[in-house]
């Protein structure tokens, strides 16, 4: 069994985690702040986007891969796996904005992320459950 469309997803999160990790480090080594944000609004908007694609990504692969074992069709869980990549990357985008209400990135980004993983623990209940019950 390969899973395909979780290997992929996870090398797409890596490459932005990475990306969000070299900012943050970069803009610490700027700031000259091991700890915290030095009061920095960027440095805490680094800190912020790494921070929020290392709470959400994983859940994210658990239910992909979980789907995959489980036999989902690969098309549309390769659509939702590819749009979850976005909605993270635009949420870590929408971050980077200066103080104010959250910009209209940062919020499809997480309300498409929820969405997306509220979806995504529908389609593996039902792809589990519904064979026992039949």
């Amino acid at each position: 069994m390969h899973l395909t469309i979780t290997a992929l997803t996870a090398v797409a999160l890596a490459l932005l985690l990475v990306i969000l990790s070299v900012t943050t480090i970069r803009m610490r080594m700027k700031h000259r702040a091991s700890f915290g944000d030095a009061g920095q609004h960027g440095l805490t908007s680094a800190i912020r986007a790494h921070g929020n694609l290392t709470e959400y990504a994983p859940i994210g692969l658990i239910l992909i891969a979980l789907l995959e074992v489980n036999d989902a069709s690969h098309t549309p869980l390769g659509i939702v796996a590819a749009a979850f990549v976005a909605c993270r990357l635009l949420n870590a985008i929408g971050l980077f904005n200066p103080p104010g209400p959250p910009t209209a990135t940062r919020s499809i980004g997480i309300v498409g992320t929820l969405l997306i993983l509220f979806g995504l623990a529908i389609w593996l209940f039902i792809q589990v459950h519904l064979p026992l019950l039949g």
